[in-house]
């Protein structure tokens, strides 16, 4: 079956202009949405849309619904990074002592009658321990 030969001139599509809204910023839908759905807890987001388009917004069911998902998801996001991201807890060298064991240590040396009898205890309980 032959194919039908392409044409080249491209239909003409009548194209308007589109305004944009100089008084509204950019976002500001979005933040209105926001504010209405704050405001509304209890509405379902067809009601708030009704509420909305009444104050001459032009927003639809979805829209809103897409925003309300977007906030939770953000609002889920923070709650979980707030919980999984731990305390940082000093790094300590394997070799470092704690305050805790140098008192030990000081009463053992005290006890024992020096650093010197102090390490052969502890050599001798090492060999033990092997």
């Amino acid at each position: 079956m032959p194919r039908k030969p392409k044409t080249t001139e491209p239909e003409a599509v009548e194209t308007k202009p589109v305004e944009a809204a100089p008084e509204a910023p950019r976002g500001s839908k979005t933040a209105a949405i926001k504010a209405a759905l704050k405001a509304n807890r209890d509405k379902l987001p067809k009601e708030i849309a009704e509420l909305m388009n009444a104050e001459g917004w032009d927003v639809t069911a979805q829209r809103i619904s897409v925003v309300k998902s977007a906030m939770k998801a953000k609002k889920k996001a923070n709650k979980a990074a707030s919980v999984t991201e731990p305390e940082a807890a000093p790094v300590v060298p394997k070799d470092a002592m704690s305050v805790g064991l140098l008192v030990k240590a000081k009463k053992l040396v005290k006890e024992l009658g020096g650093v010197k009898e102090a390490k052969a205890a502890l050599n001798a309980l090492a060999q033990l321990l092997d």
